[in-house]
């Protein structure tokens, strides 16, 4: 039910409704295939049961809720800018985090010391601030140190 004009003869002429793709035909392997990546891969994440994978998730968690609720109380007590600089700080103290135990995770089976990459987040975190106006410094790194409250918290516990 489509019509193409041809510039030069003026009139329209209907296609059929066989050159015209079906919608539900179309191949929608590639999404497929990246959700069912994901999907696998977060299985196998949840799926582990080694100690290790359990207590990075833990950890991570804690530091996550923390981070929360200190980026709130700061963002309520002493303003909205405070708070998201301390929020967007921890979100890199946790990435730093991260590649931390990731990097740990690999010493012995592929490496023999750890990595300098996860160096280079509270850089990136400095430089990040220092240059967007609307995020200051000071809170951001406070957030960022965020995750040793959390594993202080975690290993006291026991």
């Amino acid at each position: 039910m489509f019509t193409s004009v041809d510039s030069n003869r003026r009139t329209g002429e209907r296609l059929s409704n066989e050159n015209v793709p079906n919608p539900q035909l179309l191949d929608n392997s590639f999404i497929n295939e990246s959700k069912s990546s994901f999907a696998s891969q977060f299985d196998k994440l949840l799926s582990k049961n080694d100690e290790y994978t359990k207590l990075q998730l833990t950890i991570f968690g804690i530091t996550f809720i923390v981070s929360i609720l200190i980026a709130t109380l700061t963002g309520i007590i002493l303003g909205f800018t405070f708070g998201l600089s301390v929020f967007i700080g921890s979100l890199a103290g946790i990435f730093y985090l991260r590649l931390l135990a990731k990097s740990v995770g690999k010493i012995g089976r592929e490496s023999m010391g750890l990595s300098k990459l996860q160096l280079l987040i509270p850089v990136c975190l400095f430089i990040f601030a220092s240059k967007l106006g609307s995020i200051e410094i000071f809170p951001a790194m406070i957030g960022f140190f965020l995750y040793k409250p959390s594993l202080i918290f975690y290993f006291s516990r026991s």
